[in-house]
This record gives C-alpha cells, structure tokens and sequence, in this order.
C-alpha cells in the first residue's frame, strides 16, 4: 500500500467520528485535514483568495427547530495562525428551506476588493437570491432577487464568478417540458455587484440545457468568463458544454463552444442531477470537474488537452458532486461522493494527484458517510495542506 494513501482503514466509522469529535481540524496523513462543516453545517463551498485565505459559504438549520429544515446561509473565515474558523456571519437576510438537492447549491465568489458575493437558488419562489458583503466581509447586504426577464423553469443553482471590480451571475432556462430549447442567461456587474447590467441570453438554444443540472463559471486570465454547462441535446445529450464568453461593457461581445471530447458526452433521456466546480492552478490555467456517465471527469480548461476519468468507484455504483482544489506546489485534489440517493450525501472519496498529473494516492478508504442533502468541498491551506469538509 502506498505511504502517501489518505486512510482511516483501521478505525470504524463510529471511531473516526469521535475522532473528529475531539479534534475539531482532524490531520489525516501528512498533506489533508479533513473535519465536518462547522457548526453542524451542510453544502460547504471553499474558496481561496489570492492572498491565500479561506473562506466558507455552508447553510445551518435553525438552531431552535433542529428537526426543521428552515435554516440560513453562514460565511466564516479560516484563521490560519490559530488554526480555527472565526466567527459566523449570516448571509441569508430570511430563512429559508434546505433544498434536498445538491444541485440546488448556493455559490460564492471574492472580488478585487475582497467583498464575498453569493448567489442561491429559491425554488419555491422560483427566483435566485444575491447578497454581498462590505469590504471587511463583517456584514452582509440586504438580499435581492436577481432574475426576473429569464425566469421561466429555474430548476437547479446558478453560479457566481469575480475578478477585479467584475461580477457575474449565470443560469439555466427555459420551458421544462423543452429542455432542447433551453439555454444559459446571465448578468454582469463592473462596480462590484452595486449594479448589474440586463439579463442576457448566453448560450445557443441548439443544445438546449439540463434543466436540473447545476453548472459553474469563473472568469480566466484575459477577462473572459468560462461556463461549463450540461446540454439537452434532442432531450437526451447531456455532454458537458465549455462555453467562454468575451464582453464589451455590458454585453457579450463573443460566445464560443470547446469541442466536446468522448468523455464529456453522456445519452441519457433522464436528468442526471449532477454539479461541476472549477479551480485555477498554481500557472493561472483552470480545470473542470464533472460528472459523465457516473464518472468523476477532469479537464483543464485553456489547453486543448483531453479529459480523463479521475478515479475508479470505491464499489459499482455513481461518482456524483466533485469539488477541486490546488495548492502552491500545483498538486490537485478531487473530492466527491459515492452511492448518493434522492437525500443522502453518500460516501466520501477522493484522490490526489502530483503536479506533472501523476496519482499520488490510490484512493481514500475511510468509511466516512456525507451527511443527508450534503457534499464535499476542499481547499488548499498555507502550509500547503489540503482542507476537506463535508
């Protein structure tokens, strides 16, 4: 068995549990920490800023109703010096609902001036919900709805991207009963997310768009903002799409299509209910994770390299919800879950991979159980350790 293999293979599940109990940011092997989402949280979302910081987006149930599912979304920052999460800030103005899907997830992004912005997703109101914080992230604004031109069938989450004073928001569209006819929309906001220009159809309604498959942007090095959506071509191609968007002041000035490689193709009439996450790099170049097939599938974005299937399934059964993360030495780390059903989070799984692409573990063995409507998320620390919530 290899020395670098991130296991708990000797501890059953109920000991690894009081392990984490006791040590609240728990040191499996020498390159991960691995810890549950603070505060008894669910769907964590990481990002780190260019200064290296931590910060965490994670929705927690109401603390009076824990049977409830009503609860709020809550940002918080790692404190590296004293290894520990500060204090929460709420994000959500209201309460509202967990969603029982992860596709439903919120999103969070950090601008140039380091405000977080986050987006999430209202089905019952049917309506994508924005919210910012100040400059020293102590507060956030009052929420406010975002779409109102392209409404119709909001089924799954938007995502959010930041550079610089750049803000912008992307989603899915359209008749749910013509899922071939729908499309990405989005709005971009050029003074921090204090305004945001129309709502723009994005994508070619050719392709059509899943309907209940989550998507993710983030924008590259020259400005642009990279979308990697799933499709509904004739109701049943669910490829992943690679759509980069070129601006000019509010509007698109260019909107072009990655051919679309064997493993981003996937013919299924049913939606897949599946989540991508992107990651940049140590050299500015950003990967895609996503699912094809019940697959955990990665690609870097700018070369016009192949994908590749990350690793096999603990057991036969589906790879779903990947998240990425690199730290400074370019080494990569995929999280995601195994054996997810209409609620449960599934088993957690993950591997890591040097920075010239070779694995560098075989798999993760610790039984470790994702908690119900959850998922994994992962970051890079400044000591170069690899964080992993779940």
């Amino acid at each position: 068995m290899m020395s670098h293999m991130l296991i708990l293979k000797h501890f059953s599940l109920p000991l690894v549990g009081l392990l984490l109990a006791l040590l609240p940011m728990a040191l499996i092997g020498s390159e991960l920490l691995l810890q549950p989402t603070p505060d008894g949280g669910l769907q964590p979302r990481l990002v780190v800023d260019a200064t290296g910081t931590v910060h965490l987006l994670y929705f927690r149930k109401r603390l009076d109703q824990p049977q409830a599912r009503e609860g709020n979304l809550y940002y918080r920052q790692y404190l590296a010096d004293s290894g520990r999460w500060g204090n929460p800030v709420k994000v959500s103005s209201t309460a509202f609902n967990l969603q029982t899907f992860s596709i439903a997830r919120a999103g969070m992004a950090l601008d140039g001036d380091g405000r977080v912005h986050v987006i999430w997703y209202l089905p019952r109101a049917g309506q994508y919900i924005y919210a910012r914080s100040d400059t020293g992230r102590t507060a956030f604004e009052t929420q406010q709805s975002m779409v109102t031109q392209f409404a119709e069938g909001l089924d799954a989450g938007a995502d959010i991207a930041a550079a610089g004073n750049q803000v912008a928001i992307v989603w899915g569209a359209g008749d749910l009963s013509r899922e071939f006819e729908r499309t990405v929309f989005l709005r971009v906001s050029g003074d921090n997310g204090a305004t945001f220009g129309p709502e723009l159809a994005a994508g070619n309604t050719d392709l059509g768009a899943c309907a209940c498959c989550s998507l993710a942007t983030d924008f590259n090095s020259s400005n642009g903002l990279f979308v990697g959506y799933r499709s509904a071509i004739d109701g049943s191609g669910r490829h992943m799409q690679l759509l980069t968007l070129d601006f000019a002041g509010d509007n698109i000035s260019s909107a072009t299509y990655a051919s679309v490689h064997e493993l981003q193709q996937w013919e299924l009439s049913a939606c897949p209910l599946s989540t991508n996450d992107i990651a940049t790099d140590p050299a500015g170049t950003q990967w895609l994770v996503f699912e094809t097939a019940a697959r955990i599938v990665q690609k870097q974005l700018q070369a016009d390299s192949a994908p590749s299937l990350v690793a096999e399934p603990l057991s036969t059964t589906r790879q779903k919800n990947p998240a990425v993360a690199f730290n400074s030495a370019g080494q990569r780390l995929i999280v995601w879950g195994e054996g997810i059903s209409h609620s449960r989070g599934g088993r957690l799984n993950m591997q890591l991979f040097d920075a010239d692409g070779s694995s560098r573990a075989t798999g993760f063995e610790a039984n470790i159980e994702i908690p119900e409507f959850s998922f994994p998320a992962a970051a890079w620390l400044p000591d170069d350790k690899f964080l992993v919530l779940y």
